[in-house]
């Protein structure tokens, strides 16, 4: 008799083992996951500031120029070709 309620004593340890084991795997898939929406937030976040960032540096040359700010970089290319000769 004691054998047999050994047996299931184990099997039942086993069986909650592996249930605690199934849960840490999926709290662990959970944690990366959230992880990764945290990170993608924040670099989500980052470029629309580097954007507004952008934005305005355009916006701005333009204003002072009075060219469009694909002149503007042209023009600049050309600076630096002819200062590299």
């Amino acid at each position: 008799c004691s054998s047999d309620t050994d047996e299931l004593s184990v099997e039942k340890l086993q069986e909650e083992l592996e249930s605690c084991i199934q849960t840490l795997i999926e709290a662990s898939v959970a944690a990366t996951i959230t992880q990764d929406i945290v990170v993608g937030n924040l670099i989500d976040r980052k470029l629309a500031d580097l954007a507004k960032t952008h934005k305005l540096a355009v916006d701005y040359i333009e204003k002072v120029t009075g060219k469009n700010i694909d002149v503007v970089l042209a023009e600049n290319a050309a600076l630096e070709a002819e200062e590299d000769e």
